[in-house]
């Protein structure tokens, strides 16, 4: 009896040794800000994401080259934050998408309504975010305006 004692008590001291950090939380990695959106929200709106891609798309087909996209922005209020997790990188575009509800997910049904430009309007030249590895790279704030749904190939040439 007491052998297994000491054998159950050795292997927790070792358990306990090799967790020399304790259960500390993961650390985020990614970016967070708030999204600020103009205009009335259409009602045909299925919903709002934010997408990172590493490198800016030259032609339509580039877009399906994202590295990710968010969950779904809740809409309803004009500040709205968000959290969208990356690998650790440097991302040369940020632009919210829209998506036209009641379609199938198409090039035809989505619409960008904005990018990230650190700071200037919706629609000023696209800013670069570096992610560094367990680390959140905060104050990534974009603005999304409804009032120009922008075709993907409008976007693309904004962007050149």
């Amino acid at each position: 009896m007491h052998k297994h004692l000491f054998q159950a008590a050795a292997l927790v001291a070792l358990v306990c040794l090799a967790c020399s950090d304790g259960l500390e939380p993961v650390p985020f990695q990614g970016i967070s800000g708030t999204v600020t959106f103009s205009g009335e929200v259409p009602d045909s709106t299925d919903w709002v994401r934010l997408v990172a891609y590493r490198d800016l798309p030259q032609q339509p087909l580039d877009l399906l080259g994202f590295a990710a996209f968010s969950d779904t922005l809740p809409l309803g209020l004009r500040n709205r934050d968000y959290v969208l997790g990356l690998d650790a990188a440097e991302y040369a575009w940020l632009p919210l998408v829209w998506k036209r509800k009641d379609v199938p997910l198409s090039p035809e049904a989505l619409r960008v309504i904005g990018w990230y430009t650190g700071g200037g309007g919706p629609f000023d030249p696209p800013q670069p975010v570096t992610v560094d590895p367990n680390a959140e790279t905060g104050d990534v704030d974009l603005t999304g305006d409804f009032g120009q749904l922008l075709t993907a190939e409008e976007a693309l040439e904004a962007i050149q």
